[in-house]
Order: structure tokens, then C-alpha cells, then sequence
């Protein structure tokens, strides 16, 4: 009784921090009596086949549970099994979208939103706070496993790791050359070489020939990550390689090329480099209408997608489903242009039955749904007078660490 009237006429605050100490007392004479006998565990292959099924968020607060755990969860191994998994099981992955408005004067702000796709559905949601390094950064050079290559204000590139927020620094190639009249066009591109382990970075130096109809001699080089180097590998003759960005598919980096003629014809294909055998190819494009076309690239849950945008306000959208097989190219759906703009439409994720796409329209990101030809603006960037560019990138999430 005396005990009890001195507890309660003590304050709140102390009553529980008495009842924790005398609660841990407790828990600590339980266990010594069982004699700290050992808490049967799962086995490490079936702790992975769990883990590995986990949004990305749940994985990194896990890291704090334990040692061991942290150990597993920063194991590459590890990261290579959470990223085979997601890419073979695209219904069970969700995917972020990154948008860069680059802004006169303003620098750059970015913008990411979480993709996950139900049946013919796809949605959009607003994600958390962005990677400040990946605001800061300059241009988007493509992303692979969940890492995101750009170059930096400083004439570096970087290799960034979105959510982790790990990144590392490797110098940008300059070279000399002369430039004629045609000037030279400098192209990149971004990929993981799996015979090797290692990511790589290409950077194409493009010329046209004034000798040949509509033909371009491009300068290759090759940026090994885990070699720390630059390498200058064979060039190649092609028409002109357009978009600054190669799109990343299957070990291979695309990029679409087209001659223009003399005689006022166009002529369109995509022009490869297998990063394992650093060989050159091409892929045929499908057929398309007349009317004054160009093409755009990109990949949707490891597919190649292909968008042909005509003169007409319209574009047919078309997906690569066996990649190597060119008459597997499948149209799924055709866009109609809104409000009659004429506007470039560039792929950026495509339903598993293609009833809704997610596009880049101009200068807006939207999404677009063929059963009632309705469009839905994810982030408009068209009422900013002072807008320079807008840089999209899509990537699934994952640990994979941007050091080797």
C-alpha cells in the first residue's frame, strides 16, 4: 500500500519510465531462466525469396533491423537477384518516372511520380522527395537498374542511385576534331553489360559526309565503370542518328537514324550497339504511312517501343514484342494529337494490352487512355514562357550501388 501511494503521486512522465525499467528487468530474468535458448530462424534462401518481393521503401528501412540483415540487403548479389526479379515480373513492379523542366533562369527543379500498372490500367501518383543531386544535375543520359546517368554542371559525369541517393563521379571525354560545314552532333548512351558486370557509357561524335548522300561517320567511345577508363572503339557509317539519348533494351542501346535524300525522300531505321560485343546492327522499323514521318524511342517493362509521328496530328504507337524479331512489331494503339497541335509524342510506359499509354506530349507528360481517346496531364510545363526543355526518364527502383 505504501509503494502504491508513492507511484501515484508521482507525474506521468516518471510512472513510465518505471514501468519500463521494471518491464525490461522482467524480460531480461525471463531470458535468463530460459537460458537465452536460440529463436528458430527461416533459412537465408527463403528470407531472400521474401525480400526481394518488397517495395523498395520497406528494403531500406530494413537495413536497420539487424547486422546481418544490412549485410545482405548491401550485398550485390543481392541487388542483382531484387532487379532480376523485378524485370522478369512486371505485373508485381512499379516503376518511377523522373521529369527535368530545365528552366531559363530558374535552374532546375524535377519532378518523380510512381507508375504501377493494374490489368489495362496504368497510374500515376505524385512520389515523395526527389534526390537533391538529381535536381542539380545538368542532362539525362539514360538509366539502367535503377541508375540514372547524367552529366553534371561541372563537365563530369555522374552515375546516380535516385533512391539511395548514392552516387559516384567519373570525367566527361573531350577530344579534339575539326568541324566542317555540317558541324558535329555528340550523342550518348547508358547500359549494363551482364557478360561482364559492368555499366557502361557511350559517347558518339557524329560528322556528315558532304561525299555521300545523307550519310554520317561517327566516333565511338566506351566508358567502363568498373575499368575506370575510356576506350575508343570502331566507328561506323550511318544516316543521321537522332535524339541526344540512346534507349537501352535488351543489353543493346537504340538509337533512331534516317537519310534524307537529295531527292526529298526520308528513309528510317534504328541503329544499334550491343554493349558485350561492341558490334554495330540495325533494326527495320515497321511500315508506316506517308506523310512526312519521324520516329521516337523508348522502353516499356524491357520492351523496345517505337512511336511514328506524322505530319497529320496523329502518331501509331508500336511495340517490339520479341526483341530481334522484326515482324513481332505490334501496333497498339494510334494517338490523335489534342487541340489540333502538332507536337512531338515520345513513349514513355505502355499497359500490358496497350489500352493506356503514358506519353510524353510536347512539353507535357500525359497519360492516354485508347478506349475513349482521352488525355489526362500528369505535369504541364506549356503555360512557362521562359521553358527551355523537358527531360523524361523512366526506371524501376532498386539498391544497386553506382560503385563497382
Amino acid at each position: 500500500i505504501i509503494l502504491l501511494s508513492h507511484i501515484l503521486s508521482l507525474t506521468p512522465l516518471t510512472i513510465f519510465f518505471f514501468l519500463k525499467a521494471t518491464f525490461s528487468v522482467a524480460i531480461h530474468i525471463y531470458f535468463s531462466k530460459m537460458k537465452m535458448k536460440e529463436i528458430p530462424t527461416l533459412p537465408q534462401d527463403i528470407i531472400i525469396e521474401i525480400l526481394i518481393r518488397l517495395p523498395l521503401k520497406t528494403l531500406l528501412k530494413f537495413r536497420s533491423v539487424s547486422k546481418s540483415w544490412l549485410y545482405l540487403l548491401s550485398d550485390a548479389q543481392f541487388h542483382k537477384t531484387h532487379i532480376s526479379f523485378s524485370t522478369n515480373n512486371p505485373k508485381f513492379t512499379d516503376y518511377t518516372l523522373a521529369a527535368i523542366p530545365t528552366l531559363s533562369g530558374l535552374g532546375k527543379i524535377c519532378h518523380v511520380y510512381t507508375i504501377s500498372s493494374e490489368n489495362s490500367s496504368v497510374i500515376v501518383s505524385k512520389h515523395g522527395c526527389p534526390s537533391k543531386t538529381l535536381s542539380l544535375s545538368a542532362w539525362i543520359l539514360g538509366s539502367c537498374n535503377g541508375l540514372i546517368c547524367l552529366t553534371s554542371d561541372s563537365f563530369n559525369l555522374m552515375l546516380l542511385n535516385p533512391c539511395t541517393g548514392k552516387f559516384s563521379l567519373f570525367p566527361d571525354l573531350m577530344i579534339e576534331y575539326e568541324v566542317g560545314d555540317g558541324g558535329v552532333h555528340i550523342r550518348y548512351g547508358f547500359g549494363y553489360d551482364a557478360s561482364t558486370d559492368d555499366y557502361k557509357v557511350v559517347k558518339m561524335f557524329s560528322f556528315p559526309r558532304i561525299d555521300n548522300e545523307g550519310r554520317h561517320v561517327n566516333m565511338v567511345s566506351v566508358y567502363s565503370l568498373k575499368g575506370s577508363s575510356w576506350s575508343s572503339i570502331q566507328g561506323f557509317d550511318s544516316g543521321h542518328v537522332n535524339g541526344n539519348v540512346a534507349v537501352f533494351a535488351n543489353g543493346v542501346l537504340h538509337w533512331e537514324g534516317c537519310y534524307d535524300y537529295v531527292s526529298g525522300g526520308v528513309s528510317s531505321e534504328i541503329v544499334t550497339l550491343d554493349l558485350a560485343k561492341e558490334r554495330y546492327g540495325r533494326i527495320a522499323l515497321p511500315r508506316y504511312e506517308g506523310g512526312g514521318i519521324h520516329w521516337t524511342l523508348g522502353e516499356s517493362r524491357g520492351r523496345l517501343v517505337a512511336c511514328c509521328n506524322y505530319e497529320s496530328d496523329k502518331a501509331d504507337m508500336w511495340v517490339l514484342k520479341e526483341y530481334g524479331v522484326e515482324k513481332t512489331w505490334t501496333k497498339v494503339v494510334t494517338i490523335s494529337s489534342p487541340d489540333d497541335r502538332r507536337v512531338s509524342i515520345s513513349p514513355l510506359f505502355v499497359a500490358e494490352n496497350g489500352d493506356e499509354v503514358l506519353v510524353k506530349l510536347g512539353t507535357e507528360v500525359t497519360l492516354y487512355n485508347s478506349r475513349n481517346a482521352s488525355f489526362k496531364r500528369i505535369a504541364d510545363y506549356v503555360s512557362m514562357d521562359d521553358f527551355l526543355q523537358v527531360q523524361v526518364t523512366t526506371y524501376l527502383e532498386s539498391l544497386a550501388s553506382p560503385h563497382i
